[in-house]
C-alpha cells in the first residue's frame, strides 16, 4: 500500500522559513583592532523577538563565532553580550539592516577566500546571506567610520598602522594611509607584542622612529621603521613608512623584552561552587579559558587606550586575572600596583569576600603566572618551591 507522508518542519528551521522585521543593530567600534562584534535585533512576523550576535576577525578567520537568543531573555542577551563582545574594548554604535548585512557578508566572503568554516548554526543566519548588499562609496566610507574609533594622535595612530600592516589587514591599513606605501613588515599575519615610538625631528620635519617586537607564530623579529605622519581633510593619516632594520631575536631575547611587573593576590577558596557562580555573574565580560588543573578568566579594559600610548604592549589592556585551580585556590593577578590594589579591596568588599581567605600577596620582578597556569602543578605554593 503507497503511502503519504508529509513532512513537518520543526522550530529548528523557522528562521529560514520565517519573515523578520528589523528593529535594531549594534556593532562595536574596534575595526582597528582587527575584531570587531555586531548584534541584530529581529521581530519575527508571530511576534516573537530574535536576537543575533556574531563576533567577525579581519585577520584570518572571517565570522568565528555565533550565537542567538529567543525571546527577551535579558540575562542570556547581557552574558553572550558579554562573553563575545565584553573584551572587544570599545563602544557600541547604532547600524542599519542594511549595513548590518553587509558586514556579515563581507566576513562571510574572508571564510570563503580563507577556507575557514562557518559557525555552527549557519541555518539560523542564512537569510542574511541571501540577497547580496551591495553600498555605495559614500555609504561604505560612512560605515568604516562607524567601525573606527576616532584617532586622536600621533601614537595612536603609528600603533594601529603597524599593528595592521603586522596583521596583514590591508582594508584597515588603507583606511591609515593618506596614499600608497609599499611597507611590508610580515608575510603573514602576525602580532605586534610590543611597539615603542620615539619623536624626532629633520629639514622635511617632525618624523617617528618605531621599534616593533613582532610575534611569527612563536618566532619573534624587531623591526625600527621610520614612519611620516599628515593632516588631511580626514584626519591624521600615515604619509610614508620605511624599514630601517628588521633582525631575528631569539624567544628568551623576547622574553626580556617584554619583562614587567607582575603582581599576584594568593587566595584560599572555601567554596569552589559559589566562587565559580560569582565568577560567572559578576565577571560575564570577562574571557574564560579552560586548563588542565583550572580556569581563567581575563577581564579587559572597557576602552583601547592602550593603544593611544608611546610604548604600546598587547596585554595592556587587560584589567586583571583570575585563575582558579583545582588546588582551591584563586590567584589574582595585575600589572600595575593600583589596579591589584583595586582588585583586592573589590574582592574583600563584595560577596567574594565570603569564600575567599587571603593567603599571599606577591610582588614580582616579571610574569610568573602563565608558567604556573601551564605547569603540572595546582597549587602556587608547591610551584614556587620548584623555581
Amino acid at each position: 500500500m503507497d503511502k503519504k507522508f508529509k513532512v513537518i518542519k520543526g522550530t529548528k528551521y523557522d528562521p529560514i522559513d520565517i519573515e523578520y522585521d528589523f528593529l535594531e543593530g549594534y556593532v562595536t567600534d574596534t575595526r582597528l583592532m582587527g575584531v570587531i562584534g555586531l548584534w541584530i535585533k529581529w521581530e519575527r512576523k508571530d511576534g516573537k523577538l530574535f536576537y543575533q550576535f556574531f563576533h567577525l576577525d579581519a585577520e584570518e578567520y572571517g565570522l568565528d563565532d555565533y550565537e542567538s537568543v529567543y525571546g527577551e531573555d535579558t540575562i542570556k542577551i547581557e552574558k553572550i553580550k558579554g562573553r563575545m563582545m565584553g573584551g572587544l574594548g570599545g563602544k557600541f554604535v547604532p547600524v542599519n539592516e542594511r549595513e548590518a548585512k553587509y558586514i556579515i557578508q563581507s566576513y562571510v566572503k574572508k571564510n570563503e577566500a580563507w577556507k575557514e568554516p562557518l559557525p555552527e548554526s549557519e541555518w539560523e543566519y542564512e537569510f542574511l546571506l541571501k540577497d547580496e548588499v551591495c553600498l555605495s562609496k559614500e555609504e561604505k566610507s560612512n560605515l568604516y567610520e562607524k567601525l573606527c574609533e576616532d584617532i586622536v594622535s600621533p601614537f595612536q595612530l603609528i600603533n594601529y598602522y603597524i599593528m595592521r600592516c603586522v596583521g596583514k589587514d590591508e582594508e584597515a591599513v588603507d583606511y591609515l594611509l593618506s596614499k600608497d606605501i609599499d611597507y611590508k613588515v610580515v608575510n603573514r599575519p602576525s602580532t605586534l607584542l610590543k611597539n615603542i615610538i620615539e619623536i624626532n625631528e629633520d629639514s622635511k620635519g617632525i618624523f617617528y622612529l618605531t621599534e616593533s617586537l613582532i610575534d611569527i607564530e612563536k618566532k619573534y623579529k624587531m623591526v625600527v621603521s621610520e614612519i611620516r605622519l599628515i593632516e588631511t581633510e580626514n584626519g591624521l593619516k600615515v604619509e610614508d613608512a620605511q624599514i630601517k632594520s628588521m633582525m631575528k631575536i631569539t624567544s628568551t631575547e623576547a622574553a626580556f623584552a617584554l619583562m614587567r611587573k607582575e603582581y599576584l593576590l594568593v587566595y584560599h577558596v572555601k567554596d569552589m561552587g559559589k566562587l565559580i557562580k560569582l565568577l560567572a555573574n559578576e565577571k560575564r565580560h570577562a574571557m574564560k579559558n579552560s586548563y588542565e588543573l583550572g580556569y581563567l578568566y581575563t577581564e579587559f579594559y572597557p576602552t583601547n587606550a592602550h593603544v593611544n600610548r608611546q610604548t604600546y604592549y598587547l596585554n595592556e589592556d587587560v584589567y586583571g586575572v583570575y585563575y582558579i585551580t583545582t588546588g582551591d585556590q584563586l590567584i589574582a593577578a595585575a600589572y600595575h600596583q593600583e589596579k591589584i590594589r583595586e582588585i583586592q579591596d573589590y574582592l574583600m568588599e563584595s560577596e567574594f569576600g565570603q569564600v575567599l581567605e587571603l593567603e599571599e600577596k606577591i610582588d614580582l620582578d616579571h610574569s610568573l603566572l602563565y608558567e604556573f597556569i601551564h605547569s603540572d602543578k595546582d597549587n602556587i605554593f608547591d610551584f614556587l618551591d620548584e623555581e
